[in-house]
């Protein structure tokens, strides 16, 4: 009896103590790396503490670098956006003419340093438009004593309050975008009436050229440093009546 009892308990403890002979890790192997909730907080040489990865610890993340360029040569015509704005103009350099573009907050400034026929030199670096147009972008102009460079223009202090208009006359044309789609009407006295596309199309049905319009809308001013080319008034279309019909735009 006192035999049987031996061996009973013998057996339990063989029982008890399997789960933890099984959870042991073996002696001579490396234990499991511990998987980290998240990223910690990032210091002026990569990750914080006890972040390491494959190759020890990480820098931080690649900035890539943008090679510059620099043309000379005649600046041939000004260019400018779908609303007259300057923002360009082409150089004609070792007799290949190049389409140099520069944000339109530029505008100002250019325009009171380059004339046709100046001869400059620009830094800057090639890009594809999303027209797929090759385009190199201004970094920094220099034109005779002046020298322009590409800065952020600085938000305006006190934000710029729409100025409602009614405009009454005719669809003289429809102004096109890059991509050929219609997104405005020109009316008869050079102002341009800004619609989104899928009214634009809609207005080609409704109102074709020779149609009189009337325009509720906002006008639409120029921002700081900007320039238009061709002066003439822009408005943001709330509401066309045609035919004594007014229609909402949205």
């Amino acid at each position: 009896m006192q035999t049987n009892r031996i061996l009973y308990t013998a057996l339990m403890l063989g029982i008890l103590a399997a789960p933890l002979t099984i959870a042991q890790v073996p002696s001579g192997v490396a234990a499991p790396p511990i998987q980290l909730a998240g990223p910690g907080p990032r210091g002026p040489m990569g990750p914080g503490p006890g972040l390491v990865g494959p190759g020890g610890l990480r820098g931080p993340e690649a900035q890539a670098m943008t090679s510059l360029t620099t043309l000379t040569g005649s600046v041939g015509q000004l260019t400018a956006n779908d609303d007259g704005i300057l923002n360009g103009f082409t150089l004609n350099s070792s007799g290949t003419p190049t389409t140099v573009r520069f944000g339109a907050h530029m505008g100002q400034q250019v325009n009171a340093a380059v004339k046709a026929g100046n001869r400059v030199t620009v830094m800057g670096y090639n890009q594809i438009s999303p027209q797929g147009e090759s385009i190199f972008k201004l970094v920094k102009l220099d034109a005779g004593n002046t020298q322009i460079v590409d800065t952020p223009p600085a938000a305006p202090q006190t934000p710029v309050t729409p100025t409602r208009r009614t405009v009454t006359g005719k669809v003289a044309d429809y102004q096109l975008d890059r991509e050929g789609r219609a997104n405005g009407l020109i009316l008869s006295d050079q102002t341009v009436v800004k619609v989104p596309p899928h009214v634009a199309y809609q207005l080609s049905t409704l109102a074709p050229k020779g149609s009189a319009i009337t325009v509720d809308g906002y006008a639409q001013p120029l921002g700081d440093g900007q320039v238009q080319l061709q002066k003439r008034a822009i408005l943001r279309a709330s509401v066309l009546t045609l035919n004594g019909q007014s229609y909402l735009v949205q």
